[in-house]
């Protein structure tokens, strides 16, 4: 019963991985079904990006009216009809999830969430899209192992039919409350993933921020995952 019950963390671990993949499969299935209309799906994404912008707020809770509002929020970009919006590729981790609107706990529990308020993840000059996960959960690992990235690794966004590559330039651990970090910074395109750290105390948030490079399709496969430290 006890080796069970040590190996029914590794189960679960599997079990929720293979539904990850899945989720995003699917969405890569309806992607390449939608193909006609990528196009303005990835338009009007831009526009929202553009308005978020102009409207001066570095993280905008929510905004009652126009493309900005809650009920515009959760039909950006969502190709498939389930809510996601693309997937969250970190090779030298070894994990790709599926990115959906918002952060509720049903959200985290299955990939990774997209902060309401922040760029959506199509990349774009005075960008700065805001993704969050959890450090692990019994059932998954998620972004167990974020730490293990450096400045210089590379991660990848796959939405609306392209991939986005973004190199990692900047690495901070934060106060919760310290939200001034994750603002526009005028012309450029950035990504930040944001988890909790240190890892079972959860007191801080730790940022890894990557800015929009060229993708290389070669350079990605030559990434190898790194072996998991500790």
């Amino acid at each position: 019963i006890g080796f069970l019950l040590c190996c029914l963390p590794t189960v679960f671990n599997f079990i929720t991985r293979k539904k990850q993949a899945e989720a995003v499969a699917t969405y890569q299935s309806a992607v390449e079904k939608e193909d006609s209309s990528l196009e303005d799906t990835r338009a009007d994404a831009q526009l929202y990006n553009s308005m978020l912008w102009q409207s001066g707020e570095a993280v905008v809770d929510s905004l009652d009216t126009g493309i900005l509002s809650d009920e515009s929020y959760v039909s950006q970009m969502d190709v498939s009809g389930s809510g996601i919006m693309g997937s969250l590729d970190i090779p030298k981790i070894n994990v790709e999830l599926p990115i959906r609107h918002g952060t509720t706990e049903e959200v985290l529990s299955e990939g990774i969430g997209h902060i309401q308020g922040t760029s959506l993840p199509v990349g774009g000059e005075n960008t700065h899209c805001v993704l969050t996960g959890h450090r692990g959960l019994p059932s998954s690992k998620l972004l167990t192992r974020l730490d293990e990235m450096a400045e210089g690794d590379y991660f990848f966004l796959r939405t609306c039919g392209e991939t986005l590559a973004y190199r990692v330039c900047e690495i901070r651990t934060i106060e919760p409350e310290n939200v001034s970090v994750l603002e526009i910074r005028e012309g450029e395109d950035l990504v930040s993933v944001v988890t909790c750290t240190p890892y079972g105390l959860n007191t801080h948030r730790l940022i890894v921020t990557g800015e929009r490079v060229e993708y290389d399709e070669a350079g990605y496969h030559a990434i190898r995952a790194a072996v998991p430290s500790g």
